[in-house]
Parts: C-alpha cells; structure tokens; sequence
C-alpha cells in the first residue's frame, strides 16, 4: 500500500497521521492547457489506528515554496472528514469592518470591494476570501494586464512548469506579476498578493479558509494595492495649481 506524501487529520486518533492509499481517482489539465493542474481523490486508511477516510490532494503550477533558494512544487492535502475549526474569539466576532474611500475606483471594482466587506461582516469567510481573488484577477483586467513573468522571492524570472522556459505565464500568478512589472504597485505588494490569491484558492477548490485575523489582513493587503493602482496618481497634491 502507497503512502499518501502528507500527514493528515484522522478523526479517530485526533491528529494528523500517517495515511496508506487504498484507492485514487485522478484529473488532470490537458498538455495544451495555459494552466497545469492535477486533481487527485484518495481513499485512505490511518496507519496508526485503521480509520478510513477521503482525501482530496490537489496542486497546479503556482503553488509553490521558497526553500533554501531553490523552488519546490507543492500540493495541498484535504481530508474529509476534515480537523474541527477553533472558536473564535467572541468580541472578534462582532467586529465589523468599515469599507474604505476609494473615490477614483471604476464601479465595478468598487461594488465587489464593498460585497468583500459586507461578507467579511457578515461571517462569510469563503465567499469574502474568494471574492479576495475574484477582486485581484478583476484589477487585472481593468488594468488590461494579461500575463507577467513568475518571480521569486529575490525578484529571479522563473522557468514555467510545463516546458521549463522562462516566458510570461498568462496565470493569475504572472498576471499580478504583471501589475508591478507594469509600475502599477510595488513588488513586495505583488508578492502579498500572491499569498492572497493562493487563500483564494484554498477558499474555491477546497472551501477552506483561515482565521479571521489573517482574513482581516489580507483585506487591507488588497485595500492598499487598490489605493497605489486607483487613488494615489489623483492625489491632491499631485494636481495642477
């Protein structure tokens, strides 16, 4: 029996073990594909205790890590049944967050910033992080900024993953790209971003989020790109007398 390559939750022994592949089901992106992606449904039994569970292992080709200076391809792992969330803090629950100004945003733009807010309000985690992303990629094409170079952490241009050339990736990941190589925000802003899109992700493929602090700061992660991009070249101080 295949182990699976990551721990994961096991209801019974209430942690993250050790799980033998008892059964795939795969999908996968066709060769021609502008993204690469592959979709795996394992069912699993726990190595420790026997439990059998589902799991969902999923990855494409802007998840990826930094280690050392070298890139690692990496997966994301869901178990069904998954961990049981921690209870947030009471007060922070009740917190509402006020949609900032943005006098200068387009319409569109604006309203699905101002649905975010009402949904983080609102307790609606998975739609407010997802439209995080949908937001991001919108930016994108209000901007007309259709593909952009993949970066790393020390701004190295990165081969694409499917033929390990250097080119512009049409990916959401080079379209934010993109953006700073265009001028339009800074590239640790694009970096961030990239984290935002990655939350987005989890939130779409997996219906997973994380807690509401991190939520909290990645809306002002997006808040502020939407200031750099919409506001700033309107500023008072940069009109004429």
């Amino acid at each position: 029996m295949n182990k699976l390559e990551e721990k994961v939750y096991c209801t019974n022994c209430k942690n993250k073990t050790h799980h033998g592949i008892v059964h795939t089901y795969s999908e996968r992106s066709d060769i021609y594909d502008d993204m690469q992606w592959h979709d795996e449904y394992h069912i699993v039994k726990c190595l420790g205790c026997y439990n059998v569970s589902f799991v969902r292992q999923y990855g494409d080709e802007d998840m990826w890590e930094q280690v050392n200076g070298e890139r690692f391809w990496v997966d994301e792992f869901t178990a069904y049944p998954g961990e049981p969330k921690e209870e947030y803090e009471e007060g922070l629950l009740t917190m509402n967050r006020q949609p900032k100004e943005f006098k200068h945003t387009p319409n569109n733009i604006l309203d699905l910033y101002n649905q975010i807010i009402e949904s983080f309000n609102n307790l609606h985690f998975v739609l407010c992080v997802s439209g995080l992303r949908t937001l991001i990629e919108g930016i994108c094409s209000q901007q007309g900024i259709k593909k952009g170079y993949i970066y790393d952490c020390d701004k190295n241009k990165l081969p694409n993953k499917k033929d390990g050339v250097v080119k512009k990736s049409e990916s959401l990941g080079g379209r934010i790209f993109g953006l700073f190589e265009n001028d339009h925000i800074l590239f640790h802003q694009a970096l961030l971003l990239q984290k935002v899109k990655d939350i987005g992700n989890s939130a779409i493929h997996d219906i997973e989020v994380p807690d509401i602090y991190t939520i909290y700061e990645i809306i002002s992660v997006v808040e502020e790109a939407m200031s750099d991009i919409y506001e700033l070249k309107n500023h008072k101080l940069l009109q004429d007398d």
